[in-house]
């Protein structure tokens, strides 16, 4: 082989690789992104040009870089105009339909409890039809047809279905299978905490809500607001609007800058749709509160609540870590989060890291400050708050717990949780508006969130109440929801023991009926021995 031959061939050898290097690039962030046909027909004419121009005599000198930059940069910009349209229609709401039993459902011999006040009826008839609860009468007063399933209930005990207010199920892997366990352990619906646009989708063609064997998914947000998809507040306004056109039901906040923290609140008040999630230790809760924050989840976060109940709340805040805007407002990181590929995987990176770090800091003198500076007036305060812009709180104990002892030591770690559960009795006892929920998809993580509430002193009708009457209110769903009356849907389930006497009685599910089907104890405890983690 001469020696031009060889160069030849390395030149060529070259070229190819530094096409591939360079578009193949563009083309992998295109086909994560889901581009429209023009995008990948500019990329190919662009490479298609290179090719012909290098076998001219164009290609010499100064004009062989010019070319390069030149391509790639029509390239990209064809990646950016390939982007999926944001032009949405508006979503026009509507009510999911409520699933039904085959048959009808005589429950006979039974005791309701009144969620709002505790109550007992006892020795009382429901009957079920086509999901709902028909009629309620004493036992032994209500006709049953020929297709009607009937149960004697004597020794029972009636309270509506678990609602558990705080999941990550839908999208997550083993969805089927938690939404089983959930059913199992006497959750009929669920305030789910991420979603996206095609979830949306799916949800509002029935998913979720239809089968009488999973509970319903109840309410949903789309993507939830971070740093990757709102980095400014122009761009998050923007995004707010988008999402109320998806079909969102709030807006879920994950962790932004306070700027951009702001803009969505304002945004969402004029839109009227709820604004929920976490909010940064280095914001002012109460200031949050009283802009019309939904839903405060975790307390906060990373220690924003004992920095509020501080007597050092100020020197604490400014301590506190924040996003770092100067990042996240780069014009080159904005513009590249355009890339919905990119933006999707650096956004769930970015979650990933907030969900192991949101524990918050490991610091032992810090963590000692806390403690040392935590003042039962001040937290009374913040409670007040909370009861006055009518803020609802999901505290999800379990996850303090599981968090707290991840990253300090055993005995901080104790004496940090026994502050939260100081904390929430404290709002319970200032009457704050508060759900049970868990994070997670764990099917029996509801029973352990009542065992963190009881240790915490709040009173079994309270805890019933954050499960039950509490989620329907929050939901705005009194009128099919939250007690056991005409009218209401037929998801109960039945204890074998009266609930307003103990929190343990919460655990002893006889039967659960979602829809007027009813699930006796071997259909549940069959499902937990199939799926639950040994």
């Amino acid at each position: 082989m001469t020696k031009n031959v060889k160069r030849k061939v390395q030149k060529t050898i070259g070229f190819s690789l530094l096409l591939v290097l360079l578009f193949g690039i563009v083309l992998v962030l295109m086909i994560s992104s889901k581009e429209r046909w023009f995008a990948y027909l500019i990329l190919a004419a662009c490479v298609g040009l290179l090719v012909f121009l290098r076998s001219t005599k164009f290609w010499r000198g100064w004009r062989v870089p010019l070319c390069w930059i030149l391509a790639i940069v029509v390239a990209w910009t064809g990646l950016f105009a390939g982007q999926p349209s944001t032009n949405i229609q508006p979503y026009t709401p509507r009510k999911l339909e409520q699933p039904s039993a085959s048959y009808q459902l005589l429950l006979n011999n039974v005791t309701i409890v009144d969620t709002r006040t505790g109550n007992l009826t006892s020795n009382m008839s429901i009957l079920c039809v086509n999901g709902k609860i028909k009629d309620i009468a004493p036992a032994g007063t209500i006709k049953a047809d020929n297709d009607t399933k009937i149960i004697d209930a004597t020794g029972r005990y009636v309270v509506p279905g678990y609602l558990n207010m705080h999941m990550h199920v839908i999208g997550e892997e083993n969805t089927s299978e938690s939404l089983a366990l959930l059913l199992a352990n006497g959750v009929t619906g669920f305030r789910q905490m991420s979603g996206s646009v095609e979830l949306l989708e799916e949800w509002r063609s029935g998913a979720f809500t239809s089968s009488t064997n999973e509970p319903a998914l109840l309410t949903m947000p789309g993507d939830i607001m971070t740093p990757m998809n709102a980095p400014t507040p122009e761009i998050a306004v923007k995004f707010v609007r988008q999402q109320q056109e998806e079909g969102a039901d709030f807006i879920k906040i994950g962790g932004v800058s306070p700027d951009v923290f702001n803009a969505i609140q304002a945004e969402a008040n004029k839109l009227g749709i709820p604004v929920e999630g976490h909010v940064l230790p280095d914001m002012d809760l109460k200031e949050v509160s009283k802009n019309g924050f939904h839903s405060v989840e975790h307390f906060g976060i990373n220690f924003g609540a004992l920095i509020s109940s501080s007597t050092d709340e100020k020197a604490l805040r400014a301590q506190a870590t924040g996003i770092p805007t100067t990042i996240m407002e780069n014009p080159i990181f904005v513009h590249l989060m355009r890339i919905k590929g990119l933006q999707n995987f650096v956004n769930e990176q970015f979650i990933k890291w907030g969900t192991k770090t949101s524990g918050g800091a490991k610091d032992e003198t810090q963590l000692t400050h806390f403690i040392n500076t935590y003042n039962e007036e001040k937290a009374k305060e913040l409670a007040d708050v909370y009861v006055q812009y009518n803020t609802w709180q999901c505290p999800t104990m379990i996850r303090m717990l599981s968090g707290l002892f991840k990253g300090s030591s055993e005995a901080t770690a104790q004496r940090l949780y026994d502050l939260y559960l100081s904390l929430v009795r404290t709002y319970d006892l200032e009457g704050v508006k508060m759900m049970a929920g868990t994070d997670g998809s764990e099917g029996d993580a509801i029973h352990k969130e009542f065992d963190e509430l009881e240790k915490a002193g709040i009173s079994p009708l309270h805890v019933l109440q954050m499960t039950t009457l509490n989620g329907a209110e929050f939901l705005g769903r009194l009128d099919d929801m939250g007690t056991v009356e005409v009218g209401k849907n037929a998801d109960l389930v039945l204890l074998d023991a009266n609930p307003v006497e103990s929190v343990q009685n919460f655990h002893k599910i006889h039967s659960v009926i979602r829809a007027g089907s009813y699930h006796d104890k071997d259909e549940l405890n069959a499902i937990k021995d199939k799926f639950e983690k040994k």
